[in-house]
């Protein structure tokens, strides 16, 4: 579920003997009349952005299912679309199990919409509002969760202990700066010998755009990067300042190592890496537990935001929750596919496969270019954050069955290899 930025554009369209508007604004009937209670008049507006929801299989198949012509979406206009889509998916004969967005505050707050309280105490398990004894979870972008940890250490520095501006990260008396890793970056270039070779000037001098990046978050907070800081520590008089820096990366590469490479599937919650991702878990909560415990007036400061926070735990838990599911069930999950890379790439397809590296196509081109991606394109862009695993088997699955049998749908589906 993400949005697409759209240009302002109106076309008039025959479709069969219907002449149809293409380019308003057009978030279901629901949400006309919720808009028409709140304004007290009916407003016609624009698209500026498209609404894309994405049905993503554990079997790698993956479908664009519907569009929304929007301009910012709100959270109950993100509610009732989801379960709009949900709806159409099982009267089809396909089962949701899992919702995954961003981090962004409508998304936050369309998710806390699906919980009766507090979703880490509920693990982030929700009810199908159409079946009820059917259990969903809900999971935030992996990749985007890493993308704050990295901006939250990278708003940490030296000049900000004394300054009631800024944030300066604190983990059992030892502070985590931004200055580390820079340190850390040209220490890799003396001796002409680079323990990280991926390193560059673009992950430590970060802009606007280079924030949005996701590889330049994950390279920073990878193995890579531990064994290059451990490797500085061991010569400096001082060691220990970096011992904070050092423990919050090993449980960050235990996170970039499980969800950032395209891995072997867990079958089972005996898998290895269910028990590190728990390890891994138990750090962040520990850390803050004891900021709240020992310094609760400073707890902004020296802690990671609570949407990072709250993020770290949607990731993980909900992760674990539906392997729990899944498993059960006799099925398998690949970590790797949990991300936003293939909407990142299908949309890097609409911008420049389709449409000319045009960045904002109107409503109509995005939906002729849709069917045109769906039917003939399985690449994947080098300029987005979408990585390879985006076009592995991309709209194909490998079940040569109905998808959900015990269903009694108009239509019976079957997907072949």
């Amino acid at each position: 579920m993400y949005c697409f930025p759209l240009q302002d554009d109106l076309v008039i369209t025959k479709v069969g003997d219907c002449w149809k508007l293409i380019g308003m604004v057009d978030m279901g009937t629901t949400n006309e009349n919720i808009d028409i209670i709140c304004k007290g008049k009916k407003v016609t507006r624009l698209a500026s952005q498209a609404l894309q929801f994405v049905f993503h299989g554990f079997t790698g198949f993956r479908w664009p299912v519907s569009y929304y012509g929007s301009t910012t979406a709100t959270s109950h206009q993100l509610y009732l679309t989801f379960w709009k889509s949900v709806d159409a998916l099982e009267e089809m004969g396909f089962t949701v199990d899992y919702m995954m967005a961003d981090g962004a505050t409508t998304n936050r707050t369309f998710t806390s919409m699906l919980f009766n309280g507090d979703p880490r105490e509920e693990l982030f398990l929700f009810k199908n509002v159409y079946n009820r004894e059917h259990v969903m979870v809900a999971i935030q972008d992996i990749k985007h969760v890493l993308k704050r940890i990295r901006n939250n250490i990278e708003s940490s520095r030296k000049e900000n202990k004394e300054n009631s501006k800024g944030r300066y990260l604190v983990l059992e008396g030892q502070a985590i700066l931004w200055d580390h890793w820079e340190e850390c970056f040209l220490f890799n270039y003396q001796g002409g010998f680079e323990i990280h070779n991926k390193l560059t000037e673009d992950h430590i001098t970060l802009t606007a755009a280079s924030k949005m990046r996701n590889q330049l978050a994950i390279d920073v907070l990878n193995k890579n990067m531990l064994f290059l800081m451990k490797s500085y520590q061991q010569t400096l008089p001082d060691p220990e300042r970096l011992s904070s820096s050092i423990r919050l990366l090993e449980a960050t590469s235990i996170i970039c190592d499980i969800f950032c490479s395209i891995n072997h599937p867990v079958t089972s919650m005996e898998d290895p890496r269910i028990a590190e991702i728990s390890q891994a878990l138990q750090f962040f909560n520990r850390w803050e537990a004891d900021i709240l415990e020992s310094s609760p007036t400073l707890a902004k400061k020296n802690l990671m935001t609570k949407e990072t926070r709250d993020d770290i735990n949607s990731s993980l838990v909900g992760f674990t929750s539906l392997c729990r599911q899944t498993t059960g069930k006799g099925n398998s999950l690949n970590p790797g596919f949990l991300n936003s890379d293939l909407i990142e790439n299908f949309f890097c397809q609409q911008r420049g496969i389709r449409n000319g590296l045009n960045s904002n196509p109107t409503l109509e081109q995005f939906a002729k270019s849709s069917t045109a991606i769906v039917l003939g394109q399985c690449l994947v862009s080098r300029r987005a954050n979408a990585s390879e695993s985006a076009s592995s088997s991309y709209f194909r699955a490998k079940l040569s069955r109905p998808l959900n049998s015990t269903r009694k749908s108009r239509k019976q589906i079957k997907v072949k290899i």
